[in-house]
């Protein structure tokens, strides 16, 4: 694989001394190791042209971060946070290729808007949404990362991994509207109900007015499987929550296992 040079930070490149110029700096650090298996500070200051000990202070932030890993006699090497990052990335590419096409059978079905998400610490991260024409539902920019809490997408995944449900709870349960369920005992009823029923419901919590349903993508060998992302359908809680829920339910849960079976063949 080729891999494009960075360009380190320069002087006049504006950043001055700002958090910014900090991770300009860190990435030009470790595109140093594209090219060299190993490197001290010695080298890495005199290939971007920075002070000595701005490499020592900056090699070691990454090391203790994981991106970069002590190699003996001051040298340091590429890290396995790196890898998993990576692993995540092509995971993440893979998932969106085989999920698009039933994604686009979905919208065309259910005439709604319809997401893919995945866990991102505790929010999560939308990695594709299909708005229908006239549905009435126009997301900011803003909406492409939730709390996964008051989320369908967030209420399936945290169902199905007990060390989210941690992290959410620790982070809080903010209150998005006044149906937003932020009473830990209830939303933790909440996810009971999900794991129950299969799917996940989200009634007016994050936008008044606009609710969804979720389904989860399922990977992993009988008896141990996870919900590694989800699918959900987001309306006007009057058309997803009202006489078609039962449909949409059953549309949202069928593209899911379409997913889950195609990401399983994909990986295989």
């Amino acid at each position: 694989m080729t891999v494009l040079p960075f360009s380190p930070p320069v002087a006049d490149d504006g950043l001055e001394d700002t958090p910014l110029r900090s991770v300009s700096t860190a990435v030009a650090v470790l595109d140093c190791f594209a090219s060299e298996a190993e490197l001290g500070a010695t080298k890495v200051a005199a290939r971007l042209g920075i002070a000595k000990s701005t490499a020592c202070r900056m090699l070691a932030a990454l090391a203790a971060g994981g991106l970069l890993e002590k190699a003996g006699s001051g040298r340091y090497r590429l890290g396995l946070r790196l890898f998993e990052y990576g692993q995540l990335a092509v995971d993440r590419l893979l998932l969106r290729e085989v999920a698009m096409p039933v994604l686009g059978e979905l919208r065309e079905t259910v005439r709604e808007t319809v997401q893919l998400g995945v866990a991102v610490g505790t929010d999560v991260l939308y990695l594709e949404r299909l708005e229908t024409p006239g549905a009435g539902l126009r997301f900011r920019t803003d909406y492409h990362r939730n709390p996964a809490h008051s989320s369908s997408i967030g209420r399936v995944l945290a169902a199905s991994d007990p060390s989210l449900v941690v992290a959410i709870l620790e982070r809080g349960l903010e209150r998005r509207t006044p149906f937003t369920v932020v009473d830990p005992l209830r939303w933790r009823r909440t996810l009971v109900q999900t794991r129950e029923q299969g799917y996940a419901t989200c009634r007016d919590e994050y936008d008044q007015g606009w609710s969804s349903i979720a389904a989860p993508i399922l990977t992993g060998a009988a008896g141990r499987r996870r919900a590694v992302a989800a699918v959900s359908v987001v309306g006007s809680t009057s058309r997803v929550l009202g006489p078609r829920k039962p449909a949409l339910v059953q549309g949202v849960r069928r593209a899911a296992e379409r997913i889950s079976v195609a990401l399983e063949r994909a990986s295989s």
